[in-house]
């Protein structure tokens, strides 16, 4: 990474920054024990985004002689019609691997993902199993008005995808693991008996799972379920450019710009999207646009608190970039992105939340999930779920359906316990677009009074 400086010196605007972004990865998928393929490479690259006369340019090619200046003035109005002129922050920011990637061959991994298979192959309800492992190293060295950043983030990603059949029902289940790190991070996940009492839990769900009905009752929603809530029904919607409509072609708009009251969820409901988590998926502590990074109150006690906002929104709503730029590759422009998006936990365990609940229903995992393009109608089908009668889990509940209005569910919230649990995700936006590493956590979760539907029936 030694061209930056001499890219960065061909332009003289108000607001310039230069990137050079290399994300090197290394993949294998396996099917029923089988090595189906592998891949590895290497994405390399040069950009430049320059802010002139109200309007931003971006350009990036894998030479860096390729961006010049342009002298052409250009008859438009651009979208960024101001900008936050915050000092950039200067400085680097690494995760180190415990354990290199390469310590293990890649026979080693082979053999590892074999074994797992192994382990869950005598399984009768076991129809299929598919495992997929990523190995990434993504560096970043910017420039941002003469600031340098350089950054350097490990991570690994496994996930597993099975097919279940038990009592001529089926069900198709996928499960992710992953961080920043090296292979350290797959050690941490106990994969082997992941696997096993994942096969075992559905088997039993498919075997002995009964309706619960349609009705209005009491759920709790586990950290997998809190996870997703965060990320798409409050992370997504409070990016300040959603907003304000720039997101409305490609992925919809947000409740946010119609909401006429800041009360969004009870008191006890706070969102936080937090890139400085150690170790974390969306980790990172100086955005692409060399504002330093912090945790981000999305909700505080139940109130719109802050949008996550980049230079170029901030100005719209006379506030400070709070470091939410990013972008996935050389070749694409920062834009505002999630990081690390969770509900604050509480004080109280996980029995205590089911202590009080007469009669409902505990959702552990889903198996599919729907979310609206404002962002405010939600549905989420669960796999493994389990009736709850005077504060203690039951029988297994056959595919219930929960869903709601965000501003409704938020609001039925009464108590979250003192857990929290993190779980890899790949965030979506852009056109073209950009798949970027983040994670999605939360508490076990506690609503009262919410319609839990059957599936078909909605």
């Amino acid at each position: 990474m030694t061209d930056l400086q001499s890219l960065y010196d061909k332009f003289r605007y108000p607001y310039v920054e230069v990137r050079r972004h290399i994300v090197s990865t290394f993949g294998m998928s396996f099917l029923n024990g089988r090595l189906m393929g592998s891949f590895r490479f290497t994405d390399d690259g040069y950009s430049v985004r320059y802010y002139k006369d109200g309007v931003l340019y971006f350009a990036s090619s894998n030479n860096p002689n390729d961006l010049l200046s342009s002298n052409k003035e250009y008859k438009i109005e651009g979208w960024e019609s101001g900008l936050d002129n915050t000092e950039p922050k200067e400085g680097s920011y690494e995760v180190k691997e415990g354990k290199p990637f390469d310590l293990m061959s890649i026979d080693e991994k082979i053999s590892f993902f074999k074994n797992l298979y192994e382990a869950v192959k005598d399984f009768r309800s076991l129809k299929s199993v598919s495992f997929f492992y990523d190995e990434s190293i993504e560096e970043k060295e910017i420039i941002v008005n003469g600031s340098h950043i350089v950054g350097r983030v490990p991570r690994l990603y496994v996930g597993m995808n099975l097919v279940l059949n038990e009592n001529n029902r089926t069900a198709t289940t996928f499960y992710e693991l992953g961080g920043s790190g090296g292979l350290e991070v797959l050690e941490r996940m106990n994969l082997n008996e992941v696997v096993v009492d994942k096969v075992r839990s559905v088997t039993e769900v498919l075997a002995k799972g009964k309706s619960f009905g349609e009705r209005t009752t009491d759920v709790v929603l586990s950290n997998m379920l809190t996870g997703i809530m965060a990320h798409e029904s409050v992370g997504h919607p409070f990016e300040a450019d959603r907003v304000l409509g720039r997101e409305f072609a490609q992925a919809g708009l947000s409740y946010l710009a119609e909401l006429k009251d800041n009360r969004i969820g009870s008191d006890v409901v706070t969102v936080i999207d937090d890139p400085t988590i150690p170790n974390s998926g969306g980790y990172y502590t100086i955005d692409d646009e060399g504002v330093e990074a912090r945790p981000k109150y999305l909700i505080k006690d139940g109130k719109v608190n802050e949008y996550l906002q980049n230079r170029f929104s901030s100005s719209k709503f006379n506030v400070k970039s709070n470091g939410s730029a990013r972008a996935a590759n050389f070749d694409r422009e920062p834009l505002i992105r999630m990081s690390n998006t969770f509900f604050k936990p509480g004080n109280m365990t996980f029995d205590e939340l089911l202590e009080d609940v007469k009669e409902g229903v505990y959702i552990k995992s889903y198996m599919e999930w729907n979310i609206d393009d404002m962002r405010l109608g939600q549905r989420y089908v669960g796999l493994e779920a389990y009736e709850i009668k005077n504060g203690k889990i039951g029988d297994p509940v056959l595919f219930p359906v929960f869903q709601g209005k965000t501003t409704e569910l938020l609001k039925a919230v009464d108590a979250v316990d003192n857990t929290l649990v993190f779980y890899p995700g790949t965030c979506g936006k852009g056109d073209p677009d950009q798949g970027i590493p983040v994670w999605l956590g939360g508490p076990n979760m506690r609503l009262r009074n919410v319609r839990i539907k059957v599936m078909g029936n909605e």
